[in-house]
């Protein structure tokens, strides 16, 4: 398939994350306790405001490790930093927050083949936080890891339709959301608790009719009662870390065709919307990048 040519530099990523004093690579942007102050105080001690953070999906092992126990059945808080720096490599800003969790990744659409268009969407909930503005310059590890890694394409594996998978031309909205709880006081700090299992959002695939006779043959056979949910499993990053979500009993809800622009003589297209009863995250082998 043809890519894009990469127009992402260094400084596309302008900050810097650390959790537990260890760099995990870089953001290209926040929202949220930038703009709206420090988290936490004596005001409101219940109310834990979330951050939004948007990455390429090049991240390191540490940070996807972090993902996936926030959310584990029992949410693992950290404690971290987000370091705004500039062009040269200097600290201009510090946001320390502790008892951070993810609550929520998302995957905007998604091309295949336009790589640099992929990029992740989280929110995280600290238990408080704090901004400095101490000045001087990165150190040589963090510097070194601003440059985004190759990018790869999302690998999206469903049990027997492993050649309908391999026809997808765009994947669209994947997310996946969790409510917490956190007991009152410095014990929210260290103790989270998950309200429910993270909720799955529905899934669309979009793929040329005549590929996607897979998907509506078992569209048909969920509708007659003659199948259960099939395991689905979605590679994001780096080949070298491996994080893999990993949907359970997956169904198709519904198979239409994709609308067409005015004069656009390609061939027909099937959005395929799939639902998920669960999910849970894993590290996939380590494997060679594909660029």
């Amino acid at each position: 398939m043809k890519t894009a040519p990469s127009k992402r530099g260094p400084t596309s990523n302008k900050y810097a994350l650390e959790l537990d004093g260890k760099p995990c690579g870089w953001l290209t942007d926040v929202s949220g306790a930038f703009a709206a102050g420090e988290l936490g105080g004596t005001g409101r001690p219940d109310r834990y405001e979330e951050l939004t953070l948007r990455c390429w999906p090049g991240m390191p092992h540490d940070f996807y490790a972090w993902v996936a126990a926030s959310m584990s059945n029992r949410p693992t808080p950290v404690r971290g930093e987000v370091i705004l720096a500039d062009d040269g490599n200097a600290e201009m800003s510090r946001l320390s927050f502790a008892g951070g969790v993810i609550t929520e990744l998302a995957l905007a659409s998604y091309e295949y083949g336009f790589r640099d268009s992929l990029k992740l969407g989280l929110k995280f909930s600290p238990h408080s936080s704090r901004r400095s503005y101490a000045g001087g310059q990165l150190g040589g590890e963090v510097i070194e890891a601003r440059r985004p890694l190759p990018a790869t394409d999302p690998e999206l594996h469903i049990d027997g339709l492993e050649e309908a998978c391999s026809q997808v031309r765009r994947i669209e909205g994947l997310t996946i959301r969790q409510r917490i709880e956190r007991p009152p006081g410095d014990d929210g700090m260290h103790t989270v608790r998950r309200v429910a299992p993270p909720a799955v959002g529905r899934l669309a695939l979009v793929l040329a009719e005549n590929k996607a006779l897979g998907f509506t043959r078992w569209l048909e056979a969920v509708e007659a009662g003659r199948s259960n949910g099939r395991a689905a499993t979605l590679t994001l990053g780096a080949p070298a870390v491996g994080f893999t979500v990993v949907l359970q009993q997956v169904r198709p809800a519904r198979i239409v065709e994709e609308p067409g622009e005015v004069g656009d003589s390609r061939r027909r297209e099937l959005r395929v919307e799939l639902d998920a009863r669960g999910v849970e995250f894993a590290f996939a082998p380590v494997r060679e990048a594909v660029v």
